[in-house]
């Protein structure tokens, strides 16, 4: 046989059992129930309801939305505010205009836990 076709042939069942002993990337783990993310330890905590015409209602509040809105979904993703379809529980904050500048989408643990922690820091600023 000849040396150079011997020699691909080799390099090519090389790389192949390299790439199968190879471990397959791993997926970060979502946070641990009772974790929340360190961005969200402040407030205000709020249901949205879905997003329209640059404007979104945060429990009984209607706020303009930024247009460098950033909304971040439960694995910290940059997400559409068109993706949201239905009232979630978020954190926001609002910049030096009064416009809606970040929204966090909350897991329910999350939403239950930051609560805790934003009562826990009013409480401790009286």
């Amino acid at each position: 046989m000849n040396p150079i076709v011997s020699a691909i042939i080799s390099s090519i069942i090389e790389s192949i059992l390299e790439s199968a002993m190879t471990p397959a990337p791993v997926v970060p783990p979502s946070a641990p129930p009772g974790v929340v993310r360190p961005a969200l330890q402040t407030g205000p905590l709020a249901v949205m309801n879905p997003p329209s015409n640059g404007f979104a209602q945060f429990d009984d509040k209607t706020l303009r939305l930024a247009a460098s809105l950033q909304i971040r979904d439960t694995q910290n993703r940059i997400v559409m505010s068109g993706s949201l379809q239905q009232p979630i529980p978020v954190l926001y904050k609002i910049d030096e205009y009064g416009s809606v500048q970040r929204i966090w989408v909350l897991t329910p643990e999350e939403a239950e836990v930051a609560d805790q922690l934003i009562k826990q820091k009013a409480a401790a600023q009286k």
